[in-house]
């Protein structure tokens, strides 16, 4: 039983890295864009409404975490057409 129960908390400990890890990167690419003149409202219409400029907000103040890698690949999509748009 305790193996069991040792597995399980490092599986916790590494999915909560894990969700660290696209929150950090979630706050960089926000802030980046927000940096290049565009708005939580302009980033929500790039991402067609995937993602709501309140939660964007919230994860740009660190009030909440991304839950969905696919968002925060989608949010990565959008900062590359945002960059290339700016040339």
């Amino acid at each position: 039983m305790g193996n069991i129960i040792h597995l399980g908390e490092i599986m916790k400990k590494e999915t909560k890295q894990e969700y660290e890890q696209l929150a950090q990167t979630a706050k960089e690419l926000i802030k980046a864009m927000c940096s290049m003149g565009y708005t939580c409202k302009d980033i929500e219409a790039g991402l067609d409404g995937r993602v709501s400029y309140r939660t964007l907000y919230r994860w740009l103040n660190g009030d909440s975490i991304p839950k969905r890698k696919k968002d925060i690949a989608a949010l990565g999509q959008l900062y590359k057409k945002f960059k290339q748009d700016e040339k």
